[in-house]
């Protein structure tokens, strides 16, 4: 079954947040929510990918998806743990090693494989409706400068987990670094038919808002921050 794109139901009883890159670093994320007054009774965390790597909490990963009241899209990090495994690459294992991925080093074959069956299964983008009545997308990296959020839906729709690595516009999603940085952002049009879409993985010195994309990863292990937001508070 294709599980590339996912959507959510309106939260009629408490708060949704979404938050930015993890890596590793799940105590941040919990202070974070303290400091909102978070209630997992009625609440819900939406996070942009990479749980793991470069932080110190990595294996905390399965821990926190086995929260009913916590989701996650896959990041590249998640996607360079499916893809050492995948393909049976040494150095594929060594290059994600290298990349922050060190912490799995001493994990057996059937641990590795716990994080496997999660990561894999996690969706490449979502759909969260809001209590408004207006809709967000959930992106890890980038989109087309030109983008409706239809074609991205059915691009995905009609995808296999097979093809996220030969889709360019899939591969951009996991991978593409360059809009939050570029001279002159107003070259980047409004996603259509979405109201809002939050991005990670390109760390910004503050969440930062072009059309109606926010970049939002505050860099969890370079500022020891993580950047989490009400998304009603953006639409």
């Amino acid at each position: 079954m294709n599980n590339l794109f996912k959507r959510f139901k309106v939260n009629r009883k408490g708060v949704d947040y979404i938050c930015s890159d993890v890596h590793g670093h799940f105590s941040l994320l919990e202070k974070k929510l303290e400091k909102e007054k978070f209630n997992p009774k009625v609440d819900r965390v939406f996070c942009l990918g990479d749980l793991v790597d470069r932080g110190p909490e990595s294996e905390l990963a399965l821990k926190w998806l086995d929260y009913d009241w916590f989701f996650s899209i896959q990041g590249n990090h998640e996607r360079m743990l499916i893809d050492s495994v995948d393909q049976s690459s040494g150095h594929m294992f060594s290059q994600w090693y290298a990349w922050g991925g060190s912490w799995a080093e001493a994990l057996t074959r059937d641990e590795l494989m716990l994080f496997y069956e999660r990561f894999v299964n996690l969706p490449v983008a979502l759909e969260l409706n809001l209590p408004d009545g207006k809709r967000v997308g959930l992106v890890h990296a980038e989109l087309p400068d030109s983008c409706d959020w239809n074609d991205v839906k059915q691009e995905l729709q009609k995808s296999d987990k097979s093809d996220v690595e030969r889709n360019l516009l899939i591969s951009d999603m996991l991978w593409k670094k360059s809009q939050p940085y570029r001279a002159g952002p107003a070259c980047i049009e409004p996603v259509k038919n979405i109201d809002h879409v939050f991005h990670g993985h390109t760390i910004v010195d503050f969440i930062t808002t072009h059309a109606n994309r926010t970049f939002m990863d505050l860099g969890s292990y370079l500022n020891d921050d993580i950047g989490l937001i009400r998304p009603l508070d953006f639409v």
